[in-house]
């Protein structure tokens, strides 16, 4: 029935036809079945010394290591791997694995003050901060760009304000 549908929260096998003006009801036995199964998960292992803590804590650290993947894909702009030598295969994980844990810890710096905040958030918030020297020798001059208020704190929490010129 497209009545029950359009509302978005159509569920099948909740409803009965019955007299009246709607022509249907909701069974009230299948929404206690349906209760039942709300918000739980049944988790299998091969590991059977696992205990149900640890396989948890497993299944919920595997977000942790896709989050990573889809950084080092998307900000990070790594390619995908065409070497076929075990020393540059090596290098490859080796700045793959640094910039993931740059990364990660940067965003842990900016999270302790902005919880929701992501690390590719404050630095898009940052695109238009440039630093340029001009000159040679003893005489060189810096301009930077003004800054914001929040470009002020990004700055300063991820380290950045050593890089600009003295106001």
């Amino acid at each position: 029935d497209p009545r029950r549908k359009k509302n978005g929260h159509y569920t099948p096998g909740l409803l009965v036809k019955s007299r009246g003006r709607r022509g249907f009801q909701v069974d009230r036995e299948k929404v206690k079945e349906e209760a039942l199964r709300d918000g739980r998960h049944l988790l299998f292992s091969t590991d059977v010394d696992l205990s149900a803590e640890e396989m948890c804590r497993a299944y919920f650290e595997r977000d942790a290591i896709e989050k990573s993947f889809r950084t080092a894909k998307g900000p990070l702009s790594l390619a995908p791997i065409r070497y076929r030598s075990e020393t540059r295969l090596e290098a490859y994980a080796t700045v793959l694995y640094t910039g993931l844990l740059l990364w990660s810890w940067e965003e842990r710096k900016l999270r302790r003050k902005y919880p929701r905040r992501t690390l590719e958030d404050a630095l898009w918030a940052l695109r238009d901060v440039s630093v340029v020297k001009i000159g040679s020798g003893k005489t060189v001059r810096e301009f930077a760009t003004r800054l914001n208020t929040e470009q002020k704190e990004l700055m300063v929490l991820l380290g950045g304000s050593s890089v600009l010129p003295a106001t």
